[in-house]
């Protein structure tokens, strides 16, 4: 007879699943003990798809320390290789800008450079306001971060192998004047490049920056991942995220920022590390993870690494303010009864107000033979 648990999510199966599922655990002889045993070793199941395990040992805080180390190390190494290769080819690129599609239909509109890069602002702040109220806002960031480093890893190689001069109309006048290759010059600009998060004056710049575009990367990897994982009492602010990204588009081919091709593969190659990083985190057993044409593309071998501590399954999108679990402590500190009353009704603050704990029911059927969709 099958062992039927039910978890907080609301993502599997239809109404009349759930409903038929919505059954007490029931068990004869010696299915009894089976039923201790599958609720025992199905813990971290009974959390919602996506969640940390409840299991935190020692070894897994350190397991996510160095997840936290390399990923900031691969995003700063990404980072500083595009600085690195914009220094070195500043003085090899060419002037004459190249034949584009849009270029020869609209002229340069100069004040579109400013709102591009306040489309990009907006972007980040959207995503940073998502951080802020994701329960599970340490596995958002963590995804988003690799997708970042990995674009602009492959960004630097893309910059290497072919540089492209700028569109403007003017470039000797936009672009720094080209002078010998020096140490001195270049790990100067580097060091600029650094302290100025790549970030550069409209005039007098580091020209060549082109192949594919930083700006839509950015753009497109938060506007994803905004609509990804919004509570859906709040999806609606998708649209915003969405919008800021094609305008910013538009700004940075029509201001010459970046010609058409260079936007085109950066919208293409944003969402395939996206969709496929998210692909493979929906599967729901390591086993099937494995079997999977994604895991014989070699980041999905960091990525298998990084989920390893994380239920399978995509995320239950609710809100979880930090502010909750400030209140919370202080209400531990004061004791007493109604300082627990208070943590336990504070503990599953979700967005969608309306809900009730039916709706948030996640339900396993587990045979007695069955294996579990524990983590990798």
């Amino acid at each position: 007879m099958a062992d039927t648990v039910t978890t907080d999510d609301s993502l599997c199966g239809d109404e009349t699943t759930n409903t038929s599922h919505n059954q007490s655990v029931t068990s004869m002889g010696s299915g009894s003990k089976r039923g201790v045993a599958a609720s025992n070793g199905i813990s971290t199941v009974i959390s919602a798809r996506g969640a940390p395990s409840p299991n935190n040992n020692d070894g897994e805080r350190t397991s996510k320390w160095l997840k936290a180390i390399f990923l900031f190390f691969f995003l700063l190494i990404s980072g500083m290789s595009n600085w690195a290769v914009i220094a070195y080819t500043h003085d090899y690129v060419p002037r004459t800008p190249l034949p584009d599609i849009v270029f020869s239909l609209v002229g340069e509109q100069r004040w579109a450079s400013s709102l591009g890069d306040a489309c990009v602002a907006l972007c980040i702040i959207l995503l940073g306001g998502l951080l802020l109220i994701h329960q599970h806002r340490g596995t958002v960031l963590k995804r988003v971060v690799f997708c970042a480093a990995t674009l602009y890893a492959m960004r630097s190689i893309t910059l290497a192998a072919t540089q492209l001069p700028s569109g403007y109309t003017d470039n000797k006048g936009r672009c720094r004047d080209q002078v010998a290759s020096k140490p001195s010059v270049f790990f100067g600009r580097l060091f600029e490049q650094t302290i100025r998060i790549g970030f550069q004056s409209k005039d007098q710049m580091l020209c060549g920056d082109l192949l594919f575009s930083g700006h839509t990367l950015v753009m497109v990897t938060c506007s994803l991942a905004v609509a990804y994982y919004l509570p859906k009492s709040i999806k609606p602010l998708q649209w915003i995220a969405h919008v800021s990204c094609f305008v910013g588009m538009i700004c940075m081919i029509i201001s010459r920022t970046h010609y058409t091709i260079d936007v085109i593969i950066a919208y293409w190659l944003s969402n395939m590390v996206f969709r496929i990083y998210h692909a493979y985190c929906e599967l729901d057993m390591c086993m099937e993870r494995h079997k999977s044409i994604l895991y014989s593309w070699w980041p999905c071998r960091i990525i298998d690494w990084l989920e390893q501590d994380i239920v399978p399954g995509r995320l239950d999108n609710r809100c979880s303010f930090p502010w909750r679990r400030l209140t919370r402590g202080i209400n531990r500190e004061r004791g007493g009864a109604n300082g627990e009353a208070v943590s336990s009704d504070s503990s599953s603050t979700t967005c969608d107000t309306n809900a009730t704990t039916h709706h948030h029911q996640k339900h396993v059927s587990i045979s007695s033979s069955s294996t579990y969709p524990l983590p990798c």
